[in-house]
């Protein structure tokens, strides 16, 4: 008896000697990334004449970014725009835009803003064509609407390969009867969720919409309470959907650290995969100055060798975690023209002069 007693014992802790050395290397596994871009402003560049370029010779931009390991591109579109400077994205200007992203081979990734104009956890404005609806019919409209994009687009041959409801929603959605937090500081998870799950509907009962992902974006990347209280949240309510989207910049959403963090718990408390949907970089000097909602937070030098380092250092940590699936740059396709009234930020991955920078090429396949 002894001797099998024995034997056990050795078979338990070479059992348990196994089962940490595989969870340390599932840890430790290198994911593969897709990488993809927000495109949204493209169409808009080239139409006021701007051209990219590698070392001073002209290429498509789709091309450029295929060549460097891009395949899928977000478009976002917005109810009815004014069609001034960026706010441009209507769906005429979308589809137009994903026939030449599937043209070069990119899925699509299809942006819900909501909105006649942008939205993000500091305004989520409520269509022109929406206000003062009452909450029910609201909630109609935004199925109807959801449904009525994903079948156009479905009539067009460009339908999306995943569609995100709502752009950076954790404060809520078309306001006021969307918006999260309540002036008495209550939260309203139940108008939200209702108007998440409305757009959730639509996809999913527009033709051919039914096995399209849905990805719920919160802008919430190096914050593990907002995140988990968001998500948690809307899940009790009802959402069903496949992918969690994350913003992360560091001058909002903190150290590299705190974004690991939060990576971490997702992973293991979530069944949907992950998505970091949007980041950037400086690379031309200007970096933002500690403020009321902007943290003392630089990894790097905002030059152009910085924002490559910065990316390269991002995707080290993103293929870390197996649920991580994809990293989309944002507005990397940004054109230093005035006359489109569309802002040069700094943090495109081209240069006033339209040639691309270093950075381009740090998230390129191996």
């Amino acid at each position: 008896m002894k001797i099998i007693r024995l034997l056990v014992l050795i078979y338990g802790l070479t059992l348990s000697c196994n089962q940490k050395e595989t969870s340390t290397e599932n840890k430790n596994i290198d994911t593969i990334l897709e990488i993809g871009g927000d495109f949204s402003i493209m169409k808009k560049m080239e139409e006021f004449g701007g051209v990219y370029k590698v070392n001073n010779q002209v290429n498509q931009g789709f091309q450029i970014f295929k060549d460097n390991g891009y395949t899928w591109a977000r478009l976002r579109i917005f109810h009815s725009p004014n069609m001034e400077g960026p706010v441009c994205n209507n769906l005429k200007y979308t589809v137009e835009l994903a026939k030449k992203a599937k043209y070069f081979g990119f899925k699509i990734l299809l942006n819900f803003h909501y909105s006649d104009t942008w939205a993000d956890p500091g305004k989520q404005f409520i269509p022109a064509a929406w206000e003062n609806l009452p909450f029910e019919i609201l909630t109609d409209s935004v199925f109807n609407y959801t449904k009525s994009i994903v079948e156009a687009m479905e009539k067009e041959d460009v339908l999306p390969e995943m569609v995100q409801i709502g752009n950076e929603i954790n404060n809520g959605m078309i306001w006021p009867q969307g918006k999260l937090w309540l002036d008495d500081g209550v939260a309203n998870w139940d108008n939200l969720s209702i108007l998440i799950n409305a757009g959730i509907r639509g996809v999913k009962e527009a033709k051919n919409g039914k096995d399209i992902p849905i990805l719920i974006h919160a802008a919430t990347g190096g914050n593990l309470e907002e995140s988990d209280n968001f998500y948690k949240n809307i899940i009790q309510r009802g959402a069903e959907f496949d992918v969690i989207g994350l913003s992360y910049y560091p001058w909002w959403h903190g150290t590299f650290e705190q974004l690991e963090e939060n990576l971490s718990f997702l992973t293991e408390n979530y069944k949907q995969d992950l998505v970091l949907v949007e980041t950037a970089y400086y690379a031309n000097g200007f970096y933002p100055e500690p403020a009321n909602w902007v943290l003392d937070v630089q990894p790097f030098p905002p030059t152009e060798q910085g924002q490559f380092d910065f990316m390269v250092k991002l995707a080290d940590i993103l293929k870390k975690y197996q649920k991580m699936k994809a990293v989309y740059y944002w507005k990397p396709d940004g054109l230093d023209i005035p006359e489109s009234k569309v802002h040069f930020n700094g943090r495109s991955l081209f240069d006033k002069n339209g040639n691309a920078l270093n950075g381009i090429s740090a998230w390129k396949p191996e």
